[in-house]
């Protein structure tokens, strides 16, 4: 095969990422867009020494998991990649994954099966965007997200998957832009939700000073960087949080450190059940909003730490003899490295709940984690993006 053919393809599964996988004369077959039972005619684009890319020109037969995607700009954007999937096969699908992500890269069999918790919004569920901006001199304006082809910028006038109140404010940001009433745009622009609290809408622009917006979870508010990590899925989030606080599984006395700690959202639900939490977190915004969200709530016995949770674990845990009992990971997609791994293996927390967004790097980690004496408890996937690829994976581990 050469880029340019033509051939017709069945394809088998899907990968982790999104793309349908077939076989074309002993060759696997990438191809996104499609889902498994897909019979189609599919154009060559790539051809590499273990597989072979292509895209779908016609469907010949639809697989029976198909159905018409809602977005008019799918297969064009690059944010969704299973509109096209009926929702029940997408958790299907992501338990499988998350499990090939454990045998393969874990070298572990992961409990099963494989819980996926549905999400109870499956469309307009995320209360946050992130924009890509393009406005130039000269040139029409742009806004929206990444092609998934060629890396252009995909002018987006509706998104099924965020808030409608994010669609709405979107639209009179455009506005504001084309009219001049904003001066300067920036590349990437974030656009909240109002939220579950009633409150409005908004786009901020200028960073002078700090922003913040508001969120309510489980009856708390809590305060966030504008700019900084928040789950974006409000509708499942109760339901992690209360699997965060049933895995931890505290009785009162027990020392926790939430690494990763953002805002300090699990640490807030944490707190009345310990005796002691410890955030790390390096977002100096993020840390402040911590303590802030802690205060209100009116806890006493946590204390925020920023810096980087490898260092901070070896300095003031490993280094001042501070016994940890349980640990919160929740990292960024890159996982752990090495010296956060080395500073669990030593601290040797009596139980670790990891929650992930990439189970392809989490199954790395907790590989290294079971060669020193940890063991796999369970495994749980929170359908946090639904119409997408991603992945949210919770496990416990205890040592």
């Amino acid at each position: 095969m050469k880029p340019g053919d033509q051939i017709e393809l069945r394809i088998d599964s899907v990968a982790f990422g999104g793309d349908g996988v077939g076989r074309f004369q002993g060759q696997v077959v990438f191809v996104p867009f499609t889902v498994d039972g897909d019979e189609a005619l599919v154009r060559i684009t790539d051809v590499r020494k273990k597989f072979v890319r292509g895209r779908p020109e016609q469907l010949l037969k639809p697989s029976p998991h198909r159905v018409e995607p809602r977005c008019r700009h799918y297969t064009l954007c690059g944010g969704c990649r299973y509109q096209h999937i009926h929702y029940g096969r997408q958790l299907e699908l992501k338990g499988q994954q998350a499990a090939d992500a454990f045998r393969r890269i874990g070298k572990t069999a992961p409990p099963q099966p494989i819980p996926v918790i549905p999400s109870p919004k499956i469309f307009h569920y995320r209360g946050k965007a992130d924009y890509h901006v393009r406005f130039a001199p000269r040139e029409p304006l742009v806004i929206g997200f990444m092609d998934h082809l060629n890396g252009q910028v995909v002018d987006i006038d509706q998104c099924e998957i965020v808030d409608d109140t994010i669609n709405k404010v979107c639209i009179a940001f455009r506005s504001d832009l084309e009219a001049g009433k904003i001066g300067t745009a920036w590349e990437r622009q974030t656009i909240w939700s109002a939220g579950a609290d009633g409150g409005e809408a908004d786009v901020v622009t200028d960073f002078r000073r700090p922003r913040f917006v508001s969120r309510t979870v489980k009856g708390l508010n809590l305060t966030a960087p504008y700019r900084g990590f928040f789950q974006a899925n409000e509708s499942l989030l109760p339901q992690l949080v209360d699997e965060v606080l049933e895995l931890s599984d505290l009785t009162g006395g027990e020392t926790v450190v939430d690494a990763h700690c953002g805002s300090g959202l699990f640490s807030l639900f944490l707190a009345s059940h310990a005796r002691q939490i410890y955030g790390i977190e390096r977002d100096g915004e993020a840390i402040h909003c911590a303590r802030l969200n802690h205060r209100q709530a009116g806890f006493t016995n946590a204390s925020f730490l920023r810096g980087d949770a490898g260092e901070v674990l070896h300095g003031d845990f490993i280094g001042m003899k501070r016994r940890v009992d349980v640990l919160i990971l929740d990292p960024p997609r890159t996982g752990c490295d090495p010296a956060l791994l080395s500073g669990i293996m030593e601290l040797k927390p009596a139980r670790m709940v990891y929650i992930s967004c990439n189970p392809a790097t989490q199954a790395r980690d907790i590989r290294h984690l079971l060669d020193h004496d940890f063991t796999l408890k369970s495994l749980k996937i929170y359908d946090m993006f639904p119409q997408t690829a991603h992945i949210e994976a919770v496990a416990l581990l205890e040592s």
